[in-house]
């Protein structure tokens, strides 16, 4: 009845709020066709809409719009409001409602995009992301939409790209990567001279590109074409001054020019980040005395060029301005040349994994340490080189704790420090509860030891029950470490807004006097750590079959996928540990406390950060020695968690030899003796299937804990390589060597 309802308002031009003194509000037609058409295609094989199409169903006798209010807006509709013509304001206007955008990443969508969206004659924004069921042709009616944003990478679109895409004259930004996409190059762009981003990544692309194909192009700045089949030559991009990045790796293309011609006369000006591994380029030595056309390059991928012979390091610093990092695995490099400051310096990062020259034992060859397994120190006669480097670690710690200290006394005494906080909170429009004080200390009978669930390095978490019954998880943090206020701002501010099924959410704060409070959800079973590693058995007489640690670790997956690309903002969690991977009754894992995590924006890749934090076995080599954080460290975490879940072992074992204590250089060592199922907990009863799902699994976890960053799969092909829906690729020759990561520290937070 509600639906019939408001079909019947749209047929009359959409009329819905409440009238007043000034102001009509009317609703589109055509825009509410085209969500209706949208939503007929998607409700009959979409799982659980209630979450991922959240209000785009109607209650019976209830009716609701897709912009009506916040706590009903359709899940990823975005509106703007039109006053009609001739508006006076004083005396009122009536206003039309269209939608203007709309965004649904990760949201398990199954189905087809119908020809209807046509309807929403105001779109400016399409973002359906994530979503590998989203499968079927692009309807060519795309192309009459006044788009300025098309993202519609890692779907399963198929079929070819239509031509009348190209009518969509103001776009800025296309992503049609991770697809699959067959035909030739989608020439029908080559003239949209508003394009600032161009990605047709990962799909099944070929044929011929032609010399001059981008040359009206002139507000590029990102270019994509890697992992197609195009062949012919290599395009001429000379003329492309806004370029900033360019990847055509992985293509066949033929007749290359040599790799000096390239580097030297072949690039844009400006460029900075450029990836052409495994391009049909001739083998040779790595081109010294190159001029580099590109003086701002900071990150050069030659990955798979047959490049060989010696490598001299030394020359490294004549390339470009700010070169920072050097990629040239899986070449034939055989010797490097190098000086002890580069070791300390390190002003451009080297990876040569794969090459002959990595091969044998890298403990007793600092240059083989640096560049093969990316752990870089100054040779001394010191057998304690590592332990200095953790102890400068420590002091350097220590002073900027101390530091961090003294301002947060100082800030806590200042009489105006709640009312900044609630200001802050007040300004970014954050929903989530203010919570009294007194109502959360008589719901944890004033923070009883008996109600304490937890502690972590920054607070502890009680369980409460509030007045009316229902059960919270109450996060009390400590004022006077070296986060304070931070940690708390930086929790609620990323993290109110966040809706996942496998994320905790938060439910409120308090503020009082020196006390800050959040409160959570309470997930009533345990964590992941008692779940596998209680010694008190209260927990390992669970469920411990297969079918279950499947289900908690593609549940993580997914979590931690939509925190690195799904949510609002960016995320990197930046502690996933067993400890922090909560079950409930059903054993459905929820990824908790945020008072670590860090937001990347501005379309950044990485941040670099001096105050490494974290738990030691989980952190990635990357951030703990050079402060270099991505979402891949994150990645790395996870695999770490893998191994624990389906090994049933801690990532750490001191009774072990030192090049063993940790997990991830166990499962190497197995990996390449193809023994690999010997690390299954020997709990598991495993029939056939299993045991090949399994063999999967722990082929994935050996990807995520790769030395490099780069080589380590997304979170989005994580998700798919759990579920089987992608290939697992062979992994680089080097996982774990360094004493430093085997050191037998507790496992605690740094």
């Amino acid at each position: 009845m509600g639906f019939t309802f408001a079909f019947l308002l749209c047929l009359f031009g959409c009329i819905h709020g409440v009238y007043s003194n000034v102001t009509w509000d009317l609703f589109s037609a055509n825009d509410m066709w085209g969500l209706q058409s949208l939503w007929l295609a998607w409700k009959n094989n979409t799982p659980n809409t209630a979450t991922n199409l959240a209000f785009w169903t109607y209650e019976p006798g209830q009716i609701s719009f897709p912009c009506d209010n916040a706590a009903s807006n359709w899940r990823g509709v975005v509106c703007i409001r039109y006053p009609t013509p001739g508006c006076n304001y004083t005396e009122g206007c009536n206003t039309t409602t269209w939608v203007f955008g709309l965004t649904l990443n990760d949201a398990s969508i199954a189905g087809t995009l119908p020809s209807g969206i046509s309807n929403l004659t105001f779109l400016s924004t399409l973002t359906l992301t994530g979503n590998p069921n989203l499968v079927g042709s692009l309807p060519v009616e795309l192309g009459s939409l006044p788009l300025d944003v098309l993202d519609l990478h890692n779907n399963g679109f198929n079929g070819s790209i239509p031509t009348e895409l190209a009518q969509a004259s103001n776009l800025i930004q296309l992503d049609l990567s991770g697809n699959q996409f067959i035909g030739d190059f989608p020439i029908q762009f080559l003239n949209t001279r508003t394009l600032v981003e161009f990605k047709i990544a990962s799909n099944q692309l070929q044929g011929t590109i032609q010399s001059n194909a981008f040359e009206n192009l002139t507000s590029l700045s990102t270019l994509d074409l890697s992992d197609n089949i195009f062949t012919g030559s290599f395009p001429n991009l000379t003329f492309l001054y806004n370029l900033d990045y360019l990847n055509l790796s992985y293509n066949k293309f033929a007749e290359l020019p040599q790799l000096s011609e390239i580097l030297s006369n072949r690039l844009p000006p400006n460029l900075t980040v450029l990836d052409i591994s495994s391009l049909n380029i001739t083998g040779g030595p790595f081109p010294i005395g190159t001029t580099f056309r590109s003086m701002l390059l900071e990150q050069l991928y030659l990955d798979n060029l047959n490049i060989n012979g010696t490598l001299d390091i030394t020359y490294m610093q004549t390339i470009g301005q700010g070169l920072q990092v050097l990629s040239l695995t899986n070449n034939d490099i055989t010797n490097v040349i190098y000086n002890e400051s580069f070791l300390a310096e390190r002003h451009v990062i080297v990876y040569l994994q794969g090459n002959p020259y990595c091969q044998g034992s890298l403990l007793k060859d600092h240059g083989k340490m640096c560049f093969c397994a990316q752990y870089c120190t100054l040779p001394s006669s010191n057998k304690s080189d590592w332990k200095v480097i953790v102890i400068s670690t420590t002091i350097s710690g220590f002073v900027l704790g101390i530091v961090t200290l003294v301002l947060g006394i100082m800030l806590h005494r200042s009489k105006k420090h709640v009312h900044v906080l609630l200001k802050n909170i007040k300004e970014l429009d954050i929903k989530a509860k203010r919570f009294e004080y007194n109502e959360l200390r008589i719901a944890t009978k004033n923070f009883a030891k008996e109600r304490k669930l937890g502690a972590g390095a920054y607070g502890v978490v009680y369980k409460g029950i509030l007045a009316n019954n229902i059960e919270v998880a109450v996060k009390q943090l400590f004022i006077k470490t070296k986060q304070g206020s931070a940690d708390f701002l930086n929790e609620i501010l990323l993290i109110s807004n966040l809706q996942h099924r496998n994320l905790t959410t938060l439910q409120g704060y308090c503020l009082h006097g020196k006390e800050m409070l959040l409160v959570y959800e309470f997930v009533d079973f345990c964590d992941l750590e008692k779940f596998l590693f209680d010694a008190s058995g209260a927990y390992l007489c669970q469920v411990m079959n297969w079918s279950t640690r499947m289900k908690i670790c593609l549940g993580v997956a997914q979590g931690l996928y939509y925190l690195h690309v799904s949510s609002q903002t960016r995320i990197i969690h930046r502690d996933i540990k067993a400890s922090n991977i909560l079950l409930d009754k059903d054993l459905n894992p929820k990824i908790a406390d945020f008072g670590l995590a860090r937001p990347i924006r501005d379309g950044r890749t990485e941040i670099m950060t001096q105050q490494c934090v974290g738990t030691i076995g989980y952190l990635a080599p990357e951030y703990i020695l050079y402060g270099q954080l991505s979402d891949k460290a994150d990645v790395y975490s996870f695999g770490v968690l893998l191994l624990e879940t389906i090994s049933g072992k801690k990532n750490q074992d001191p009774t072990r030899s030192e090049v063993e204590v940790y997990l991830p250089t166990r499962a190497w060592k197995l990996y390449t003796k193809n023994r690999l199922m010997d690390l299954v907990d020997p709990r598991l009863q495993l029939n056939n299937s299993e045991s090949f799902e399994v063999q999967r699994i722990l082929e994935t976890a050996i990807l995520c804990v790769q030395i490099s960053p780069e080589k380590r799969p997304s979170m989005f092909r994580v998700v798919a390589m759990l579920g089987g829906d992608a290939t697992i690729a062979t992994p680089s020759p080097t996982i774990h060597t360094s004493p430093l990561l085997s050191s037998k520290s507790p496992s605690s937070a740094l």
